[in-house]
């Protein structure tokens, strides 16, 4: 009997069930006292779809990303390191509070490690 191994996409519902996860999220973000100000003046239902694109891709489904670079969205925010890992925070506490397994939500923050430098100023909340 052959056992068929289920991606992280498919582990979190597929395109409909990444986009509830990612849809509270953002919710989450939006009303963050430390992070929210950068959703502030965001189309949200829109976020919601590049986010879930561009996350589709590194757990293991075929989505296009249709949004523009990340360095050229985020850039103008000024992000710094902080708000970097407390989105991480609130990704995590969020996947957590829906169930999701501890493995696929490290696997995600980890698949988005590398985009501190893409994201950010470089420079930390205290400098």
């Amino acid at each position: 009997m052959s056992v068929t191994k289920r991606s992280d996409f498919e582990k979190l519902g597929g395109e409909s069930g990444l986009k509830d996860h990612i849809r509270a999220f953002v919710a989450r973000a939006h009303n963050d006292l430390i992070i929210g100000f950068l959703f502030q003046t965001a189309d949200l239902e829109q976020l919601v779809e590049r986010e879930a694109q561009f996350a589709a891709r590194h757990l293991g489904a075929t989505m296009t990303y249709s949004g523009r670079p990340l360095g050229q969205v985020h850039g103008p925010l000024r992000i710094n390191t902080g708000h970097f890992r407390r989105r991480h925070v609130l990704l995590a506490n969020t996947l957590r509070e829906r169930g999701v397994e501890e493995e696929v939500i490290e696997r995600w923050l980890e698949a988005e490690r590398p985009l501190l430098s893409l994201i950010t100023t470089g420079k930390d909340c205290d400098e």
